[in-house]
C-alpha cells in the first residue's frame, strides 16, 4: 500500500469525520470534499473505500447516492456495510430500484451487511406498495434473511403486508416469530389482537409470548385484558408474566 497516500488522506478525511466540520465550510469547499470523497469510492484499498463513503454519509449529500450504489456490490463486506448504510443516511427518493437495491442486501452473506439493509429501508421510509420484494424474504430459506426482512418491516409502515406477516407468524426460529408479533403489533391495529392473544396462549417460546404481552398491553379491549389476566395466571414464564401484569 502507498502510506505516503494514505496518510494525506487520512489527515483530510480526518477533519470531514468531524461533527459540523462540513456543515461549517463555504460551498466550494464542500464541493471539493465531495469530489475528493468520490475519487476515493474507488481507491484500492477497502479501507479507503469504507471511510470514504461513511463520509459521504455523514455529508448527506443526495446527489451522491447514484456513486454510492456500485458500492453495494463490493467484495469487502465493511465497504458492503458502509455504503447501505451511507445510502440511508444520505436519504434518496424511494424508488422501486432503491428497494430492490437494498432488498438484495437484506440477503447478503454478511449479517452485518443485512442488518444495515434493514436500518437504511427505515431511513428511505419506502411506501407500502414498494415493501413486495422485502416481504418475500419472509419466505427465504436464510433464516439470517428472514430476520432482517422483519427488522425491515418493524421500522417502516406495513400495514399492508399484515396477511403476510401473520401467515409466515409460526416460522421455525423464534427470533424471526417474535418479530413478526412485533411488527404486526406495531402496525397491524386493534385488528392485530386475535392474532397477538393466540401468540400469547399458543407460542412455544416464551420471548415470543412475552412480544405478545407487551403488545397487547399497547391495547384496551375488554378480551384483550382477560388474555393477559389468563397468562398472570398460566404462564409457566415469569417474565410472560411480567409483561402481561404491565400490561393490565
Amino acid at each position: 500500500m502507498n502510506w505516503k497516500k494514505f496518510l494525506g488522506y487520512s489527515l483530510v478525511l480526518s477533519c470531514f469525520l468531524l461533527t459540523g466540520c462540513v456543515q461549517d465550510s463555504p460551498s466550494s469547499s464542500k464541493e471539493r470534499t465531495v469530489s475528493l470523497l468520490l475519487e476515493l469510492l474507488r481507491d484500492e484499498e477497502p479501507e479507503m473505500r469504507r471511510t470514504a463513503v461513511e463520509s459521504l454519509g455523514k455529508i448527506g449529500d443526495t446527489e451522491t447516492a447514484g456513486a454510492i450504489f456500485p458500492l453495494l456490490q463490493d467484495p469487502t463486506a465493511i465497504v458492503r456495510e458502509a455504503s447501505v448504510l451511507a445510502l440511508g443516511r444520505v436519504k434518496p427518493t424511494a424508488t422501486a430500484e432503491m428497494v430492490e437495491l437494498l432488498t438484495r442486501a437484506l440477503e447478503d452473506p454478511a449479517e452485518s451487511v443485512q442488518q444495515a439493509a434493514a436500518l437504511a429501508i427505515g431511513e428511505i421510509e419506502p411506501g407500502s406498495r414498494l415493501l413486495q420484494p422485502v416481504v418475500g424474504l419472509l419466505r427465504s430459506s436464510d433464516v439470517t434473511t428472514r430476520r432482517a426482512a422483519v427488522r425491515a418491516l418493524l421500522q417502516v409502515d406495513a400495514s399492508q403486508s399484515i396477511d403476510a406477516l401473520v401467515t409466515a407468524g409460526r416460522d421455525s426460529n423464534e427470533e424471526v416469530r417474535q418479530g413478526i408479533v412485533a411488527a404486526v403489533g406495531e402496525w397491524g391495529g386493534a385488528a392485530a389482537s386475535p392474532w397477538l392473544r393466540e401468540r400469547l396462549a399458543e407460542d412455544p417460546a416464551p420471548s415470543v409470548r412475552a412480544e405478545a404481552a407487551y403488545r397487547l398491553g399497547l391495547l384496551s379491549d375488554l378480551d384483550t385484558k382477560a388474555a393477559l389476566e389468563k397468562a398472570i395466571v398460566k404462564d409457566t414464564d415469569s417474565g410472560v408474566r411480567r409483561w402481561a401484569k404491565r400490561g393490565i
